[in-house]
């Protein structure tokens, strides 16, 4: 089995790049502190210059790059919450146009509970249309809350249209997360993702597609 991260070097890239430019524009504040102001406006504009460019190659890499498709029998970590599909199983007639996906959800922290609670499964075909998930009692319920390391197996319901040529699994947040117990994040945590997400200049990620069909 494959595990496939959210994260990508261009996310580690861009957190580097936020700290080095806070750094610069710090270095640059001590320089006009101590009256050398040509050398600080020279770091602020270099800084400035090399941000810029930075922002252009990253987000154009991301957008000229596919999009990451999991394929059946590997796994989707989105942080700390991860996803996989078992098996698919198709309509038995293809009139009803009913899927059934058996999929593992599991918890990849080490000391907190989670849950996909507030986490919506829906499949996309290749057309955008979106088919949410058809209630199962007979199912273990996906959003249960999960121990550290430990997995649920489960299934997801769904009917699409009969004229789907492609289907992928995708979960949407739809609310607060629940994390229980364990140590609390770290208060750097918010910053470091500011750093990725806008001070690091990398705003363009694809989000990676379960295939399903």
């Amino acid at each position: 089995m494959v595990i496939v991260h959210s994260e990508s070097v261009l996310s580690l890239l861009a957190m580097f790049v936020a700290f080095a430019s806070v750094l610069l524009f710090l270095v640059s504040a001590i320089l006009v502190v101590h009256r050398n102001f040509r050398l600080a406006k020279r770091i602020v504009r270099t800084t400035m210059i090399g941000w810029v460019v930075w922002v252009v190659v990253a987000n154009g890499i991301s957008l000229l790059t596919p999009r990451t498709i999991v394929r059946i029998g590997d796994t989707y970590c989105g942080d700390i919450k991860c996803l996989g599909i078992d098996e698919v199983i198709p309509p038995t007639r293809p009139s009803d146009a009913v899927y059934k996906l058996n999929v593992h959800v599991y918890n990849d922290a080490n000391t907190i509970k989670i849950s996909f609670k507030n986490n919506s499964p829906f499949l996309m075909d290749e057309r955008g249309r979106r088919f949410p998930m058809l209630p199962d009692t007979s199912v273990a319920p996906y959003d249960s809350l999960l121990d550290p390391g430990q997995t649920i197996k489960t299934a997801f319901t769904f009917k699409v249209a009969p004229d789907v040529r492609q289907l992928f699994l995708i979960v949407e947040e739809t609310g607060p997360q629940e994390h229980v117990g364990g140590k609390t994040a770290p208060w750097w945590a918010p910053l470091a993702g500011l750093a990725i997400y806008g001070g690091g200049g990398f705003f363009v990620q694809k989000e990676a597609l379960l295939r399903v069909l």
